[in-house]
């Protein structure tokens, strides 16, 4: 029985370390996944409109996540959107700001993000 606390203690001081990252990994695809939800959504919005829109304009389920809170903003201009995922706890889940742009020059869409 000692044997087997042994090497299963051996196993999971060799596996943390390599899982830890990963962690980290799956957290920072909530802040990307939510960034181009919303940067779809702009593109959308700008499309039925004349110009981008709010979050609250936005026709999208985007809420805000775990680790990560939702903002996009238009900056009353009619050819450029930011979204950005701000984290809830950057140091303690290993997260950083996740953000995009949806810039549009009356033909074409162009998206930006920060990863």
């Amino acid at each position: 029985m000692l044997l087997v606390i042994i090497i299963i203690a051996i196993l999971a001081a060799i596996a943390l370390p390599n899982l830890l990252p990963q962690l980290a990994k799956a957290r920072i695809a909530e802040g990307k996944s939510g960034v181009g939800a919303l940067n779809r959504a702009q593109q959308v919005y700008r499309t039925e409109n004349r110009s981008f829109g709010n979050r609250s304009n936005l026709d999208t389920k985007v809420a805000n996540g775990k680790y990560y809170t939702f903002a996009s903003d238009n900056g009353s201009s009619s050819a450029l959107a930011t979204s950005i995922a701000t984290p809830v706890d950057s140091a303690g889940d290993q997260t950083t700001t996740q953000t995009g742009t949806v810039a549009y020059d009356g033909a074409n869409f162009t998206v930006t993000t920060s990863w």
